[in-house]
């Protein structure tokens, strides 16, 4: 299933699989405050590089292209929207999805106490609900009850759920309420987006590189056990591991639950963009791609150990490199995909699982950083 100058990392995975959690909870027993092997990282200077050359800058990003979703949408006059308006307006929103893809692993600080993760890409979306709330005078984003009727898959299926043409036509009936309920949708994004953007800009940046710690709480432990999360939850079972049928009991493909399925032909580009971003923030390469900044490479290999520091990040390396590539055997439209070629997209799964156990187990173990959420799905 693994390439094969990971044929170890295979047969560990194979072997340590079904106790992980097991494996996880021993590694983080460790006592994280002992940080004798990592005394020589500048874990301030670290945090610092991280927060200015990566996270405030896809924060950034995705405000603006959310801002500039919204004002696409406000631009329209009802009765005049045309299909070449739809489509425009198409290439937009996978502009924003894309700065999605950059941002989503920063979930914790003040995107967690905004739920941006959850109101922004929640799927499958539920078509009869954003329907019915387009009907509505009023409507309140953010609530529990509407999660899987907002955000990105919403705006997706208002914009795809017809051709261009007929889109147009449906969005021009004031009775619809499209165009209305797809600028409510948008709007609340936007400003969510730049309330999360703001709040680092404004004073959670500076307490987040001055706690430096790996304690539970830290910087780094808030930002790695999200870093984690958010890979093997929403990256490697939600773009992949549920639509193809890995992670359900029957292993029967679910293509109703790829990520933008009435769009069709974008969901391997997200994962893949979804990939590069872990890297991106692993390397530590800065928003003008320089790969001279401090990444959570130099961390490990700082550590010197074969087993813990240098050899863990070349197998790190490598891995990625390896599932970077399998992604790039995947096609679109995925949905099709996991179908007609379950099998394929198992072994990409399974290149996308060795990285769970690098990064979960073995970094966080080598870093001394407790694992503090938990997932109970057998990984």
């Amino acid at each position: 299933m693994f390439a094969s100058n990971h044929l170890k990392r295979e047969t560990g995975l194979r072997f340590w699989g079904p106790v992980l959690p097991f494996l996880v909870l021993l590694f983080s027993g460790c006592d994280p405050s002992d940080d004798s092997n990592a005394d020589n990282f500048d874990r301030g200077a670290y945090l610092t590089e991280t927060a200015d050359n990566i996270i405030v800058p896809a924060y950034a990003e995705f405000a603006e292209e959310s801002q500039s979703l919204k004002q696409a949408l406000d631009d329209l006059v009802l009765g005049q929207v045309s299909a070449e308006d739809i489509i425009a307006l198409r290439e937009t929103l996978r502009e924003t999805y894309m700065a999605w893809q950059r941002v989503q692993l920063f979930d914790f600080g003040p995107a967690i106490n905004r739920a941006l993760l959850v109101t922004t890409n929640t799927y499958p979306t539920d078509p009869v609900e954003i329907a019915e709330a387009a009907l509505l005078p009023s409507w309140t984003g953010g609530l529990p009850g509407i999660l899987d009727s907002s955000g990105l898959p919403a705006l997706e299926w208002l914009m795809f759920s017809e051709d261009a043409t007929a889109t147009a036509v449906t969005w021009n009936e004031e009775t619809s309420g499209r165009l209305f309920h797809a600028r409510r949708l948008a709007t609340f994004m936007a400003d969510e987006a730049e309330a999360v953007h703001s709040s680092w800009t404004s004073g959670y940046r500076d307490s987040f590189v001055a706690s430096t710690g790996t304690e539970a709480g830290s910087s780094i432990g808030e930002m790695l056990n999200a870093f984690n999360r958010v890979y093997e939850a929403n990256i490697r079972k939600g773009k992949l591991g549920l639509p193809n049928g890995f992670m359900t009991f029957s292993q029967t493909p679910q293509p109703e639950l790829v990520e933008a399925p009435f769009a069709a032909m974008w969901s391997v580009d997200f994962l893949a963009e979804s990939l590069k971003s872990c890297a991106h923030v692993y390397f530590g390469d800065d928003s003008n791609g320089s790969t001279n900044a401090l990444g959570l490479d130099d961390y490990l290999k700082s550590l010197g150990d074969v087993s813990y520091g240098e050899g863990l990040h070349d197998d790190i390396a490598a891995q990625l490199s390896s599932a970077e590539t399998a992604i790039a055997s995947l096609e679109d439209p995925l949905a099709t995909f996991v179908v007609e070629q379950q099998a394929a997209s198992y072994d990409v799964y399974g290149e996308l699982q060795a990285l769970v156990v690098l990064w979960k187990v073995d970094m966080m173990s080598s870093l001394g950083v407790l694992i503090t959420y938990q997932d109970n799905d057998g990984d």
